[in-house]
């Protein structure tokens, strides 16, 4: 049994879609930065973990540095998803064998307008 697919329904799905996207981000980012923190440490040498360690507590003794690298560590994540993000949703898209006018481009081009920043903001934990 197929259900009839009309605009109005699509809008809804758009929109619920989006709305779930925007939640799962927040936590995706929080994993993905436990991820990379995890493999960056599994990697440090005494040097490396020391610098770490002095970073972390200069973070901790001046909160506008920890404000400025966590809004740096969010923009970097930002950037790093968007490439992948791209490529996964293409290899995806190609699966269902959908073409670009199966999308609704306005919502890509939407996109493209916002500024290059990170998909969420985080709050606090």
């Amino acid at each position: 049994m197929s259900k009839e697919i009309t605009s109005e329904l699509a809008k809804k799905d758009q929109k619920d879609a989006e709305w779930a996207y925007n939640n799962a981000m927040e936590k995706f980012y929080y994993s993905m930065l436990e991820v990379i923190f995890l493999r960056i440490k599994s990697h440090l040498s005494p040097a490396g973990l020391k610098k770490v360690m002095e970073v972390d507590e200069q973070r901790s003794n001046n909160e506008n540095l920890g404000i400025e690298f966590s809004q740096k560590t969010w923009a970097i994540l930002a950037e790093s998803w968007a490439g992948a993000e791209g490529l996964a949703m293409t290899k995806i898209a190609n699966l269902y064998g959908l073409d670009i006018a199966d999308l609704d481009i306005s919502k890509i081009e939407r996109l493209n307008e916002k500024p290059n920043t990170p998909r969420c903001d985080p709050t606090s934990k």
